[in-house]
C-alpha cells in the first residue's frame, strides 16, 4: 500500500460511528492540542540521587491512559494506530538516537554504559533522558493520530473556524484538503498508465538512467499539472468575488451538555491529574 492509499485509509477511518466520532471536532481539537501541551511541558523531575525520573514516568502514564481510553472508546482499529505510529516514528527518531551520546543538565554525575572507539561513550543518565524524550514523541503522536482517525478534514477545518483560527489559515487549509485528493487521485492514474506499460521503478532489468528519466518525466509533469491547476483555481475564485478580506462561512453550532461535560472532564483529567502526580511525590 503506497502513501496515496495510506490517505484514504485516513479518511475512510474517520466515518466510523462510535461516541468519540459523533463529539464536536472543537471538543476533540481542543483535548488534543492540550494533550500535546501538557506531555511536551512536563518537567523532568527527580527524587533526590535517582536516576529514573519517577514523577514524569507516572505522569506520562497518567496522559497515555486517556488517550487509550479515548481510542478504544472510538473503536478504531489498533492496527491502524501502530501503522500510523510506525510510519511517522522515523522522523523524530534521529534527534533522540542522538541524546545517549551526549550530556544533559538533569545531572552532575555520568556513569559510563557502553565505550565505543573514538573516545564515543553511551551515558546511563542521558539513556534515560532519551527514553523520557522518546515518551513524549510516542504519547503527542498518539493524540495526533487519534484526532486524525476520529475527525474527518473537513470537520477539524469547520471546528477550527468556529474556534476562531484566522480565516486565510482556514481558507488555507481548506484548499489543500480539496485539492490533495485531486493530486491523489492524478497521482494513481500516473501508477496505472505505467503499470499498463508494465514499467516498475524498482525494475532492475531497466537502467537505472532510464528509470530516472522516466520518473523525472512523471514528477515535472505532475507539477506543471498542479501549477496549472492552482492558476485555473485562483482565476476562478477571483471571478467569483475572491478577494483578501474573503472568509469560509459555517454556521453555528453550540455544543450540547454531554459535549460539555466531555470537554470539562478532559481539561480536568489532563491539567490536575498529572499536577497530583508531581504534588505526591
Amino acid at each position: 500500500m503506497t502513501l496515496i492509499d495510506e490517505l484514504f485509509d485516513i479518511e475512510h477511518e474517520a466515518y466510523r460511528k462510535s461516541p468519540v466520532h459523533s463529539t464536536d471536532g472543537r471538543v476533540k481539537l481542543i483535548l488534543c492540542l492540550l494533550g500535546l501541551l501538557v506531555t511536551i511541558i512536563l518537567p523532568y523531575v527527580r527524587i533526590g540521587d535517582q536516576i529514573i525520573p519517577w514523577p514524569q514516568v507516572f505522569a506520562l502514564l497518567v496522559i497515555y491512559m486517556l488517550f487509550w481510553c479515548l481510542y478504544l472508546m472510538s473503536g478504531a482499529s489498533i492496527r491502524y494506530y501502530l501503522v500510523r505510529l510506525v510510519l511517522i516514528m522515523p522522523f523524530g527518531l534521529f534527534f533522540i538516537i542522538l541524546q545517549p551520546f551526549f550530556g544533559n543538565p538533569y545531572y552532575d554525575l555520568y556513569h559510563v554504559l557502553f565505550s565505543f572507539p573514538l573516545g564515543v561513550n553511551v551515558y546511563w543518565e542521558s539513556l534515560i533522558f532519551g527514553c523520557s524524550l522518546f515518551a513524549k514523541f510516542v504519547i503527542s503522536l498518539s493524540f495526533i493520530i487519534l484526532l486524525s482517525a476520529t475527525t474527518t478534514m473537513q470537520g477539524m477545518i469547520e471546528a477550527a473556524s468556529r474556534l476562531h483560527i484566522p480565516k486565510l489559515f482556514i481558507t488555507v487549509m481548506s484548499l489543500t484538503v480539496r485539492y490533495i485528493f485531486v493530486f491523489a487521485l492524478i497521482f494513481q492514474k500516473i501508477q496505472s498508465a505505467f503499470a499498463c506499460k508494465c514499467f516498475t521503478w524498482s525494475d532492475r532489468h531497466l537502467p537505472l538512467a532510464y528509470r530516472l528519466r522516466v520518473i523525472g518525466n512523471a514528477a515535472g509533469s505532475l507539477f506543471i499539472r498542479a501549477i496549472d491547476q492552482g492558476e485555473r483555481t485562483y482565476v476562478s475564485m477571483c471571478c467569483r468575488g475572491y478577494a483578501a478580506d474573503s472568509a469560509m462561512h459555517f454556521s453555528k453550532k453550540p455544543l450540547v451538555f454531554a459535549e460539555w461535560i466531555f470537554l470539562l472532564f478532559g481539561v480536568g483529567y489532563l491539567l490536575l491529574f498529572p499536577t497530583l502526580v508531581y504534588m505526591i511525590f
